[in-house]
């Protein structure tokens, strides 16, 4: 391969490289903040809820389930509960105390049906 012929393959080379670089970062800037909080509030949800919560119902107290919940009639009251929870619920303080996980969290399991 000449000199010439390498040359033009590296340009070739960094041309995918920076069209790729560039179409990352633009989706990532043209992505909607609420896909990204619905994504983040559903993952919230798998890790922490989905066990006992699964579709938004309740298996501990099935008479209570997340879907229609009076907790869900704000993100304070949301926020209060899962910090300081009815028994046999887990607190989960670490989400209560993170402003965007909760939001998240909230807007998530009102989402639910």
């Amino acid at each position: 391969m000449s000199s010439v012929e390498a040359c033009k393959e590296t340009k070739y080379v960094w041309a995918v490289i920076a069209v790729g670089a560039a179409l990352s970062v633009g989706l990532s800037v043209l992505m909607p903040k609420d896909v990204t909080a619905a994504s983040k509030g559903e993952q919230i949800f798998k890790n922490n809820c989905e066990g006992c919560h699964a579709g938004g119902k309740n298996s501990m107290k099935p008479r209570h389930p997340i879907i229609g919940s009076k907790k869900l009639a704000s993100k304070e009251k949301f926020k209060n509960y899962i910090a300081k929870p009815e028994r046999p619920m887990p607190p989960f303080k670490e989400i209560a105390n993170k402003d965007a996980d909760v939001t998240a969290l909230y807007e998530y399991c009102k989402g639910l049906k």
